[in-house]
This record gives structure tokens, C-alpha cells and sequence, in this order.
């Protein structure tokens, strides 16, 4: 009876060590993309056509990746709304909830999620930002390899010279030029920053004015129309172009073009603009995502700049201003 007993025994130790051998076989950590759903969080700052795009390119890339909403993954969308401390509440709140991983699209975004998820709680991946390194959030322009081991992203900085050198082929005699921007968006000043001195080069005089919110910026674009500029210019600005809209006006009442450096702008009335194609940067954005969903760490992918450039003239403005203003077919 002893004898069976121990049989017994050894017959389950056999079973026992041939289910541990067949669970070292199997890796403890694989994994596919329908192991898991992972929740997202997508965060734009404002109802802007360009904010959309470059929503709709990372949602798009994330789907090319197999990566579906209500599938494997669950994202739920915020929008401040233009409004700053609706934006530092929705940060707040997307960091008390359990996501993976939050998108933002424009600086602003970037900037109160970054302040709000300084202990790193989740992922942070942004776009849609001029100039990420000069918005306070933890990365180097001078060392790109250090940043918060949480964060990554894409900066598109604006080609505000390259827009301002074409705007002086169309019209050799532009002498003077106008800008509207607002003091607190670090975006704007980066491209008024560089606007400066190329204006200088092109023997061009800026003149600029400086609103703190939407309200002022008709008032600020009157302003300069009747200092005589020749045409208006709006760089990377998300105050001022919630309001394009008023600077158009404004220069269509002094009968001067307006262009800028948002391609979105033609539909609604600028004589050209030079800029980037946000679904095509909002895709990068998502393919960055993907890489992090799928393994790779924030760290390792370091913030480049991402300018898919694309321009556009309104065709049924050419002949409307000075006749100094040529397009070049």
C-alpha cells in the first residue's frame, strides 16, 4: 500500500514538473494587440480645422497600426476649447483616470498636460507644436537626448522664412508688413522671433501688434492697417487664429492681402500660405503612439521636427490687390 502510495506521488510530481516546463516554454511576456485594451486619451486645445487634422492623422495612423477604437483600444476625446483653465482641468482630470497614454495636439496642450503629469503618471505623446523646446516642458535644445523619460512627440515649427521670402518674390516692392500676436503663446513669439531678422534681410519693415486674447485682435489688426503696412502676416498662434477670421477683415478694409503660415487659412479668405499638412503630423504623432503601445519607451524616440510642407494660393484673390503682387504659375 506504501508502495502505490508513493507511485501515486511520483506520478503527480511528474505532472506537476511537466506543467511548469510547459509554462517556461511559453513567454510570460507576450503579448498582442488584442491581449489588451488599452484606454487613450486625446486632448485639443481648441476647435481649429488644423487641431482636427492632426487629431484625425493620429487616430488614422493608430488604425493603420491595428489599433481600432472599441476593439483594442478605447479613446475618449477633450477639447478645452480655447479656454486655459478649462484646458488645466481636463489635464487634471485625464491624469486621475486610468489611461495609457494621452495625445495632445498644439502648445498649449502640451503645456498644462506636461505641468499636470510632471510625476510622469502616464505617457505623454504631443504634436502639433511650433517650437516644444522653448515651452517649458523639460526638453533641450542644446542636449535633444534629455527629456522626460515620459515624454515625446514632434514639434512643426512653422517655415516662417520661407514664407516671408516668397511673399517678397511676389511682390518685390513689399516694404512694410504687419503681424498680430498674442504675448503668451510661446509658439508665436518663437515665429516672430525668427520673422524679425529675416524681415530685416528682405528689407522689410515689421510692425507689430500684441493681443492677450481673442477680443483684441480686430482692434490690434485695424491698428496696424492704418500705419499703412502692405499686407498682413499671422504665424503659429492659437489665440490669433481662433480670430483669423477679424485680421481678414481688418485688411480687406485697407485693401491689403493677409498670408500666413496655416494652409487652412485660404478657405477662409488669406491671399496664400505656406505651412504643414497636420494630417500628415498628426500621423507621425500616431505612429509614434503605436511604437510606445507596443513596446518601445518614450525615451528612446527623440523630438524632431516634423514640417510636411504644403502651400496654397487663393486663385480667386490674384488680381484683387496691388498689381506689385504676382503669382508665379
Amino acid at each position: 500500500m506504501n508502495i502505490i502510495a508513493i507511485k501515486r506521488i511520483s506520478a503527480g510530481l511528474s505532472v506537476i514538473a511537466l506543467l511548469s516546463l510547459i509554462l517556461l516554454i511559453i513567454p510570460s511576456g507576450s503579448s498582442s494587440k488584442d491581449d489588451k485594451t488599452f484606454r487613450i486619451a486625446s486632448f485639443i486645445f481648441s476647435s481649429r480645422e488644423t487641431l482636427a487634422d492632426t487629431e484625425k492623422g493620429y487616430l488614422e495612423a493608430l488604425r493603420k497600426r491595428g489599433y481600432i477604437d472599441g476593439k483594442n483600444i478605447r479613446i475618449t476625446r477633450y477639447n478645452a476649447e480655447n479656454d486655459m483653465p478649462t484646458a488645466n482641468t481636463i489635464a487634471k482630470e485625464i491624469v486621475t483616470r486610468d489611461y495609457d497614454i494621452v495625445l495632445t495636439a498644439s502648445t498649449p496642450a502640451l503645456q498644462v498636460m506636461a505641468n499636470a503629469n510632471k510625476e510622469g503618471k502616464l505617457i505623454h505623446v504631443f504634436g502639433a507644436v511650433t517650437d516644444p523646446f522653448a515651452s517649458g516642458v523639460g526638453l533641450s535644445r542644446g542636449n535633444p537626448p534629455i527629456q522626460p523619460p515620459h515624454l515625446t512627440g514632434a514639434g512643426t515649427f512653422q517655415p516662417v522664412k520661407k514664407l516671408l521670402i516668397i511673399a517678397k518674390q511676389m511682390n518685390p516692392g513689399l516694404k512694410s508688413l504687419g503681424v498680430v500676436w498674442c504675448r503668451s503663446e510661446t509658439c508665436s513669439e518663437a515665429c516672430v522671433n525668427i520673422a524679425r531678422p529675416v524681415c530685416d534681410s528682405l528689407g522689410i519693415k515689421l510692425i507689430e501688434a500684441t493681443v492677450d486674447n481673442t477680443t483684441a485682435v480686430l482692434e490690434a489688426a485695424q491698428s496696424i492697417v492704418a500705419r499703412g503696412v502692405d499686407a498682413i502676416w499671422i504665424g503659429g498662434d492659437n489665440v490669433v487664429e481662433m480670430s483669423i477670421a477679424m485680421v481678414i477683415k481688418a485688411a480687406d478694409a485697407g485693401g491689403i492681402p493677409v498670408f500666413t503660415n496655416n494652409v487652412d487659412h485660404v478657405k477662409i479668405g488669406t491671399f496664400f500660405s505656406l505651412g504643414a499638412n497636420y494630417v500628415d503630423v498628426g500621423k507621425t504623432i500616431g505612429n509614434i503612439a503605436a511604437d510606445i503601445l507596443e513596446g518601445k519607451k518614450p525615451s528612446e524616440i527623440p523630438v524632431e521636427n516634423v514640417v510636411p510642407e504644403k502651400l496654397v494660393v487663393n486663385e480667386a484673390l490674384i488680381g484683387k490687390f496691388s498689381k506689385n503682387w504676382k503669382v508665379n504659375n
